[in-house]
């Protein structure tokens, strides 16, 4: 399904534009912090990248991709929306699954607006009903707005059912929901429309030119597991982390050391790859998107080390930023 216009009662168009200001908002300028919360691989990071213009959190198609808060940063005519991407609500099994589940907690304070971002191509479950008792059970009281994303593929029998169901989780009116496909814009600006227009007035809290909270070191390592990510298939994934251990600016050169950290000697030999042309590509593909966001060249340096059980060791998850 492209257009969702001519299924009653919802009146949506699909628009793929990007989300520009509409030219009718209030003067005031409005600025505030949004979080976007929801289940594991929803689309909430590919939203927010779409949002920002820029890629400030990984994505792909593993659940639990995003570990860590990422504080995103739109900037547009009379407003400013600091979104904060959180990691995946779901069963945590490790010290690492913990951290993640707090820090999707923690969001939830010090906030202006929430976005629960759900997969509107499928009825909610028990998660979507323990993430919707998460949001309203926070002692901040604010508007939420329910995104349904993946409207692409929401079949048009269930677009009245899935609507109703999520609404009704989340107590909030028709007037509160936007159908999208963040993948291809589709609705994105309107969404954006109905965030800023619920955004308190306020000043600019950061910097015209500033798009997120991430260090550079933080985003490249995020870069180089992205790219392990969507490569490799099992366990793996989620047994990947990346530390930078080396940073040298040379001029119009930076030189990284980055370590790729698993839990088992097989997983190692999978991500070297035989004669190690699978750990060049991945550092082809990395070095590539760290030199754009970086605006220079690279000079990426990646080994593999085995690390057992480092998803249960405070001390690792400190020294790669998942926790304080």
């Amino acid at each position: 399904m492209t257009d969702n216009e001519a299924i009653p009662p919802i009146e949506q168009p699909v628009e793929a534009s990007p989300p520009t200001p509409n030219a009718q908002r209030p003067t005031p300028f409005r600025s505030g912090y949004v979080t976007l919360i929801g289940k594991p691989n929803v689309g909430k990071s590919t939203l927010l990248n779409h949002i920002v213009g820029q890629k400030v959190s990984i994505v792909s198609n593993k659940p639990q991709t995003t570990r860590r808060r990422v504080i995103g940063i739109a900037h547009g005519p009379g407003y400013e929306a600091a979104f904060i991407d959180t990691p995946g609500v779901h069963e945590a099994h490790t010290q690492l699954g913990k951290q993640m589940i707090e820090q999707a907690q923690m969001s939830l304070a010090d906030i202006n607006l929430v976005v629960y971002v759900a997969d509107g191509a499928h009825h909610p479950g028990d998660l979507d009903k323990l993430i919707a008792k998460m949001v309203k059970a926070s002692e901040v009281k604010v508007p939420i707005i329910l995104c349904m994303n993946k409207m692409d593929l929401l079949k048009a029998e269930d677009v009245v059912r899935n609507v109703e169901a999520y609404t009704g989780l989340l107590g909030i009116t028709e007037d509160d929901y936007m159908l999208t496909t963040a993948t291809q814009g589709h609705n994105v600006d309107k969404l954006m429309d109905m965030i800023v227009s619920r955004l308190p007035v306020g000043d600019p809290i950061y910097d015209e030119d500033e798009f997120t909270d991430q260090s550079s070191r933080f985003l490249a390592a995020e870069l180089v597991r992205e790219k392990i990510l969507i490569a490799t298939r099992q366990e793996v994934p989620h047994s990947v982390a990346v530390m930078i251990e080396e940073w040298e600016d040379e001029g119009d050169l930076t030189r990284i050391g980055a370590s790729i950290l698993v839990e088992k000697v097989s997983q190692r030999g999978i991500l070297i790859g035989k004669q190690g042309q699978f750990l060049k590509k991945i550092g082809t593909e990395a070095r590539a998107e760290i030199e754009e966001l970086l605006g220079h060249r690279v000079h990426l340096d990646l080994h593999v080390k085995v690390s057992e059980g480092w998803r249960m060791n405070p001390r690792i998850l400190r020294e790669l930023e998942y926790s304080e």
